[in-house]
């Protein structure tokens, strides 16, 4: 995905170096939690497909990557490590959790992911997210 692909989508909150600075974390991110499965296949291949649910797919895993992108410009942290070390303000002992910033980057993730929440939502119904065993 290049920058040309991110406004297309319709996004405009970056700038190109913005884009670029933060597409190889964002990409990272959401194909860890898509179990890599646009590592394994290209794409492009859906992007082109005559079939309408494999664009769709496609697309919205795209959006998902614009959508991390922006989160981390916006948080400041692109990397899992960089939204843990902003969550040290928070302490928990046992079952009790005391927090000094209730705007943590982790309100906005999904789980242990580093995944912002938007970015699943989009990808909640393309089956990316599905972890089940293959019948054949």
């Amino acid at each position: 995905m290049d920058f040309a692909t991110y406004t297309r989508l319709g996004f405009t909150t970056l700038t190109e170096e913005q884009f670029k600075n933060q597409y190889n974390d964002a990409k990272l991110l959401i194909d860890n939690l898509t179990n890599d499965y646009y590592v394994t296949y290209d794409v492009s291949d859906d992007l082109s497909s005559d079939v309408p649910f494999l664009v769709y797919r496609a697309t919205q895993y795209q959006k998902a990557i614009a959508y991390q992108c922006e989160f981390a410009v916006a948080s400041g942290a692109s990397t899992i490590y960089e939204q843990k070390a902003d969550n040290l303000k928070t302490v928990s002992v046992g079952r009790t959790s005391l927090s000094t910033d209730g705007n943590s980057i982790s309100d906005a993730t999904y789980g242990n992911t580093g995944v912002v929440t938007t970015a699943v939502d989009l990808l909640a119904r393309t089956g990316l997210l599905y972890r089940g065993v293959r019948a054949w």
